[in-house]
């Protein structure tokens, strides 16, 4: 549906103040139906179960039609997150031995060294230093029991299904980032370090450097966008 040039019109503007009203993030309320109003829809679509493909077709305005508007304020930070930060910013400037292995002791510890790492090192913050492993229980590519997961796109669809994704919203400390460079499947993940304002935010994440953003290979702090995520999960113990 993000067309060139872009659709416009009083029913763009409609779904915009709708999807706004029910906590997403689809950039100015203008009638323009441009890539953040289309990253808003799919993370509105990938909610409430519909095919995700950023068309607001019947399925998806019917069901932004018959969703209540969220309650109350918004939902706070995440302790367990916050826990996880603090354990992540113990290992900043941690890099694969050899340069370009993908060998970590995050690696060690999953059990799968030398492997793409940067959902493994989220996946190590969450359980050494929150005691939470994340999606525990749940049945997807590069789950492990006990210890987490290591691929990014079941990590989003955990986040999901459990109620714990927020969206493209401004981020809060402890907050999982879902980051997707060309829109496709997600490429890559971080923890939420602070939120910078205007879209801006810092996050330390691993795997990463300023050359290499998906496949770096250090743990590092890093500045981004939130153009350039899906949206972030918060993890709680109770969702």
């Amino acid at each position: 549906m993000v067309t060139s040039p872009v659709m416009r019109g009083d029913d763009v503007l409609a779904v915009q103040t709708r999807l706004a009203a029910l906590g997403y993030a689809p950039g100015p309320i203008d009638g323009a139906y441009g890539p953040t109003t289309a990253a808003a829809v799919k993370d509105f679509q990938a909610g409430r179960g519909l095919d995700v493909d950023g068309k607001v077709g019947p399925q998806t305005l019917a069901a932004l039609e018959a969703s209540p508007a969220p309650p109350g304020p918004p939902r706070p930070a995440s302790s367990l997150g916050v826990a996880a930060l603090a354990e992540a910013a113990r290992h900043l400037g941690v890099t694969e031995n050899p340069p370009g292995s993908n060998r970590t002791p995050f690696g060690v510890w999953f059990g799968e060294d030398g492997v793409p790492w940067c959902n493994i090192f989220v996946s190590y913050c969450f359980s050494v230093g929150a005691g939470y492993t994340i999606c525990d229980g749940f049945s997807g590519a590069g789950v492990k029991p006990g210890k987490g997961c290591a691929y990014v796109p079941t990590t989003e669809h955990w986040l999901s299904a459990t109620g714990m994704w927020v969206g493209r919203t401004d981020p809060q400390a402890g907050d999982i980032a879902i980051f997707n460079w060309d829109g496709g499947e997600p490429d890559h993940i971080g923890i939420v370090q602070q939120n910078v304002g205007n879209g801006v935010f810092t996050t330390i994440e691993g795997n990463t450097s300023v050359g290499n953003n998906s496949n770096g290979g250090a743990v590092m702090q890093r500045t981004r966008h939130i153009l350039q995520v899906d949206g972030f999960g918060r993890v709680q113990a109770n969702p």
